[in-house]
């Protein structure tokens, strides 16, 4: 039951941190370029997660709940979706780019060990 209320506020936490961002992005850029960032941000953090050897409630709070509640993954397909093929680079690139993210982050975890 702990770990499942850590992953509750985690997630509240999480996706008022989105809200937050994608609704005050402070440059004048596209909506895409923000949900990017999100993305990145949260999937380096993961990475940061992944290679650390946390508590299970922590990771579910960490993990799970905030990163979770931060990514926006189905944003990222309702916009593939919309536009099929002018989001088709979009796509690969925000996928590529996250992977490449948490990997980093991974690294940084090894590397600060």
């Amino acid at each position: 039951m702990t770990i499942l209320m850590a992953i509750f506020i985690g997630s509240f936490v999480g996706t008022m941190l989105r809200y937050v961002c994608l609704t005050f992005w402070p440059w004048q850029t596209t909506y895409l370029t923000a949900v990017f960032t999100v993305n990145m941000i949260g999937a380096f953090f993961m990475g940061v997660m992944f290679a650390t050897n946390t508590l299970q409630v922590w990771h579910g709070a960490i993990a799970t709940g905030v990163l979770g509640g931060l990514t926006t993954f189905s944003t990222m397909m309702t916009q593939s979706a919309q536009r099929p093929r002018r989001q088709s680079l979009y796509l690969i690139v925000q996928v590529a780019a996250g992977l490449l993210s948490f990997v980093l982050g991974s690294l940084l975890a090894v590397i600060l060990k």
